[in-house]
C-alpha cells in the first residue's frame, strides 16, 4: 500500500508501469473506463489557454466521464502539482499525463501525444503467452507442422486469448523489413541472371587457390563480403544478396552447400562494426552517446574472433568437438580469471601443477 513518488519523462513512467508489483495511482479509476487494457496509452495533453478546462477542478468537470480518461500527473510550471488529483483546478499551459483509451476527447487540449508501447502490463496472461510460444516451438521441432503454420496458430490462440491485441498484432509486421528483404531477392535473382554472381564466385575461388589456403581462403572470402554487406544493410539483405554468390563458389570449388548456408548466416549476422547493421546497434546509438568510431574500436576485435572461431568449425568437419573442447577451456580461464583476478588464478594454476 506504499504510495511512491516519481520524478522523470513520461516515457519512463511507462516503463514502471510494467514492473511487477507497481500499479499507477490512478489504476482504480483507469479500471472503469470503457477502453480495454488493450487499447490504453499514456497520453500527454497540454491545457489549451481558452478551454473549457480552464478554471475547473478535475473532479467537479467529471473528467473521467467526459474525455474517456485518467488524470495520473498534473505538470505546471516546470513542477508536478502535489495534490489529490481530483481537487487539482487545471490552469492554462498544464501537462496532464492521462490514462486513455483510442476514444480519448480531444476538446480542450492545446496539444495531444501519444506515448507508444505505454499499454498498461497483461500479467495475468504471462503463463497462457509463455504456454503459446513453447507449443510452437514443440510443434515444430517434433515435425507436426511447419514453422510457419505453427507461428500463426500462436498468434491466433494469443489474440483470441487477449495477450495480443490485433492492432499490436499489425503494428509488429514490419513491413520495411519484409520489403528490404524481397527486393534483395529481387536483386540477387539479377545478379545470378546477368552473370555477376558467377563471376564473383570464380574471384573467390581463385583468391582461395593463389593464396594456397584452400577453402578456408574462400571460407574468410566469402565470410568478409557478406559481413561488409551487412554492416551496411540488414542482415536479412545481406544473405539474400551473397547466397547465390556462395552458392556458385561452393559448387565450382566442389565444397557442400550445407557448410556455404552456415558461414554465410554467420557472416550476416556479423554486424558489429556499424550501427546502422541491425536494430539494437541503433537502438543504443543515440541513447548511449556512442559515435562510430566506438562501433569499430569494440566490433572489431568481436569481428575478429568470429571470423576465426566460424571459420574454423565449420572447416574442422569431423573434428568440431576438438574445437568446442578448446572454447570451452578458454571460457573456463576467463572465467576464473574474471572470478577470483588473474594474480589468484596463477596461484591457483600454479599450485595445481
Amino acid at each position: 500500500g506504499d504510495i511512491l513518488w516519481y520524478a522523470g519523462s513520461a516515457v519512463a513512467v511507462s516503463s514502471l508501469r510494467k514492473i511487477p508489483g507497481l500499479t499507477t495511482l490512478g489504476s482504480d479509476q483507469a479500471s472503469k473506463l470503457s477502453s480495454s487494457n488493450q487499447d490504453r496509452r499514456l497520453v500527454q495533453a497540454v491545457v489549451a489557454k481558452n478551454g473549457p478546462l480552464v478554471g475547473k477542478s478535475i473532479r467537479d468537470m467529471k473528467f473521467r466521464t467526459r474525455y474517456n480518461a485518467v488524470v495520473l500527473a498534473v505538470h505546471r510550471e516546470g513542477q508536478r502539482v502535489h495534490a489529490k488529483m481530483g481537487e487539482v483546478v487545471l490552469h492554462a499551459g498544464d501537462v496532464l499525463l492521462l490514462d486513455a483509451g483510442p476514444d480519448l476527447v480531444r476538446e480542450g487540449f492545446a496539444l495531444v501525444s501519444i506515448l507508444e508501447d505505454s499499454a498498461p502490463p497483461r500479467l495475468s496472461l504471462l503463463v497462457p503467452a509463455i504456454t503459446c510460444a513453447v507449443a510452437m516451438i514443440a510443434l515444430y521441432t517434433f515435425g507436426v507442422m511447419s514453422l510457419l503454420v505453427a507461428a500463426i496458430f500462436a498468434s491466433g490462440v494469443m489474440i483470441a486469448s487477449g495477450a495480443l491485441s490485433q492492432q499490436e498484432a499489425r503494428d509488429a509486421i514490419k513491413w520495411d523489413v519484409i520489403i528490404t528483404i524481397a527486393a534483395a531477392f529481387g536483386l540477387s535473382k539479377a545478379l545470378q541472371n546477368s552473370g555477376v554472381a558467377s563471376f564473383m564466385a570464380e574471384q573467390l575461388v581463385k583468391l582461395g587457390t593463389a593464396t594456397n589456403t584452400g577453402e578456408i581462403g574462400l571460407f574468410v572470402g566469402v565470410y568478409l563480403a557478406t559481413f561488409l554487406i551487412s554492416n551496411v544493410v540488414t542482415n536479412n539483405a545481406a544473405a539474400a544478396l551473397m547466397f547465390p554468390i556462395a552458392a556458385e563458389a561452393a559448387a565450382e570449388a566442389n565444397i557442400s552447400l550445407l557448410k556455404m548456408s552456415y558461414l554465410l548466416m554467420l557472416g550476416a549476422s556479423a554486424s558489429f562494426m556499424s550501427p546502422f547493421g541491425y536494430q539494437t546497434n541503433l537502438m543504443v546509438y543515440g541513447p548511449g552517446g556512442y559515435v562510430f568510431k566506438d562501433f569499430l574500436n569494440f566490433g572489431f576485435p568481436m569481428q575478429l574472433v568470429q571470423l576465426v572461431v566460424s571459420v574454423a568449425a565449420i572447416a574442422a568437419d569431423d573434428l568440431w568437438w576438438l574445437l568446442w573442447i578448446a572454447l570451452g577451456g578458454i571460457l573456463f580461464v576467463v572465467s576464473l580469471a574474471k572470478v577470483y583476478g588473474i594474480s589468484n588464478g596463477m596461484k591457483i594454476w600454479k599450485k595445481n601443477n
